[in-house]
């Protein structure tokens, strides 16, 4: 399908407050659950569904980061000076992400059960929707 998401967005940027001394240190997405970092997590969903391209932004101490995704496929995306919020960063790596519509996904939880890009990819209905967002009942 043409019209059907073929590159991810993974927002990886952000400064962690909520975790205090966790991210004192080192940006969010390098903060280990269950011996792998928050982002090998999103990671291994992403990788499983074979996108085209993947992309994440990078601000809050983004050399942890950087390093631990260097020689991988991840394409980075520099939010400097200043950190761009969800939309602008999504803005600013849209020239990573090429054409037609994106997966976006935040990096700080992980999942279990059926992998959530392949929901979507199945639900998506280019002719009828300008977006899709998956929630998870409490």
């Amino acid at each position: 399908m043409p019209d059907s998401p073929r590159s991810v967005m993974l927002f990886a940027a952000g400064f962690g407050t909520r975790m205090g001394a966790l991210t004192a240190e080192r940006p969010k997405p390098m903060i280990e659950v269950a011996g792998r970092p928050l982002i090998d997590h999103a990671l291994s969903l992403v990788r499983a569904h074979r996108p085209d391209r993947i992309v994440a932004n990078v601000h809050y101490r983004p050399d942890p980061l950087i390093r631990h995704l260097e020689g991988s496929e991840v394409i980075i995306s520099h939010e400097t000076p200043d950190i761009l919020e969800t939309g602008g960063g999504l803005r600013a790596a849209l020239p990573h992400l090429g054409e037609g519509p994106v997966f976006t996904m935040n990096t700080d939880a992980v999942w279990s059960g059926p992998n959530p890009l392949d929901l979507l990819f199945d639900l998506w209905q280019p002719a009828r929707m300008d977006a899709l967002l998956l929630c998870v009942p409490r």
